[in-house]
């Protein structure tokens, strides 16, 4: 069909041969699949640039919600981010958002390192993904992720 564009795709050994090229393209915006003909039953892999995928990925923002305060009950602040579940405590909300800037870095490191685990369609943090490729992108840099994050606006 004329006019139609069908995604490439590209076999593994084929890719190799041409990673550089292959490369270069996808840095313009072109994806290609990456096909193993050897294991018919797995599903293809994509070659596509990094900045697109950030792209998609900064439309995935992080809410936030106070869920304790100092008062009769609690000595403490408890921040609570919707998105992923993860938690930060302390006696102050700086405190809090530090405890919380450790743990969903922690939390990435866990779930990075187990993909499958975390991935599968069964379990209920597939969704997480995305929010935590984004935190994995900052690299540790704490100022960066305070942005990502957008928790200046979450100071006094």
């Amino acid at each position: 069909m004329e006019g139609v564009y069908i995604m490439p795709t590209v076999a593994i050994g084929e890719a190799k041969n041409n990673l550089t090229r292959l490369r270069r393209e996808a840095l313009t915006g072109k994806e290609f699949l990456l096909a193993d003909a050897k294991r018919k039953d797995e599903q293809p892999v994509s070659l596509i640039s990094t900045v697109l995928l950030d792209e998609l990925c900064e439309s995935k923002e992080f809410t936030f919600e106070w869920v304790d305060e100092p008062g009769k009950n609690n000595e403490d602040y408890s921040l609570w981010n919707v998105e992923t579940g993860v938690y930060g405590v302390g006696k102050t909300k700086a405190e809090a958002i530090e405890d919380f800037v450790d743990n969903i870095l922690d939390y990435a490191k866990v779930y990075f390192n187990d993909l499958p685990y975390y991935l599968s369609k069964s379990g209920s943090n597939r969704s997480h993904y995305w929010y935590l490729r984004r935190v994995i992108r900052c690299d540790n840099n704490r100022e960066m992720l305070n942005k990502v994050l957008n928790l200046d606006s979450l100071s006094d």
